[in-house]
């Protein structure tokens, strides 16, 4: 089973999202994509953490020992490795805001999150309320970290400079923050969730 978790300003049914979705579930691989709310960082991490709970642990393949795993973009990178790292589970990432303060930063004030209408207020309480869940590089931990250099909105160098020479790293001339590179990008997700997820045990 895998989580994927959406970026900032999106939602579950994100063109990401449900193509992670279409081609795994394709494989046998059941994915959740949920959207969470983002008003507020506990309030992301406590519907991400019920999800976990309820629908993935209380799940008949993980009861029985089925390996599972974190997927996350953007902001949903962010959340997805504090998941991962907490219930000691892999985690792929896509175009992570692994530092997501500067990056946040710079949007300052009310919002509403056009993928669901949400609004809420993004200010310095909002940023302070992220450092809780801020997570540092596990080289015991498998990932796999896919990114493309011509990122608008995160400097690839960041994640890059984090992860080279820990775990999968795959970097992708031009493409953007959405990531332009899935089809590419596939063989590399496939043979990581084959390594870690579909094993018993």
């Amino acid at each position: 089973m895998i989580l994927y978790l959406h970026g900032f300003l999106s939602s579950g049914n994100s063109h990401k999202g449900q193509w992670v979705k279409r081609a795994f579930e394709a494989e046998g691989i059941k994915v959740l994509t949920p959207t969470y709310p983002i008003v507020s960082p506990q309030a992301s991490v406590a519907a991400i953490d019920s999800v976990v709970q309820h629908s993935i642990l209380n799940s008949p393949n993980v009861k029985n020992g089925q390996a599972w795993c974190v997927f996350g973009s953007s902001m949903g990178g962010f959340y997805g490795r504090y998941i991962a790292q907490r219930y000691g589970v892999p985690v792929g990432m896509i175009n992570p805001a692994l530092t997501p303060k500067p990056i946040l930063s710079a949007y300052l004030g009310e919002h509403d999150n056009p993928a669901t209408g949400e609004r809420f207020c993004l200010d310095e309480g909002y940023l302070t309320a992220l450092e809780p869940y801020h997570t540092h590089v596990d080289a015991n931990q498998p990932s796999l970290l896919l990114l493309d250099k011509d990122d608008e909105v995160i400097p690839y160098q960041w994640a890059y400079e984090a992860y080279h020479g820990t775990g999968e790293v795959c970097v992708f001339d031009g493409g953007n923050h959405a990531f332009q590179h899935l089809d590419q990008a596939w063989p590399k997700m496939k043979q990581f969730v084959e390594q870690y997820v579909t094993r018993k045990g």
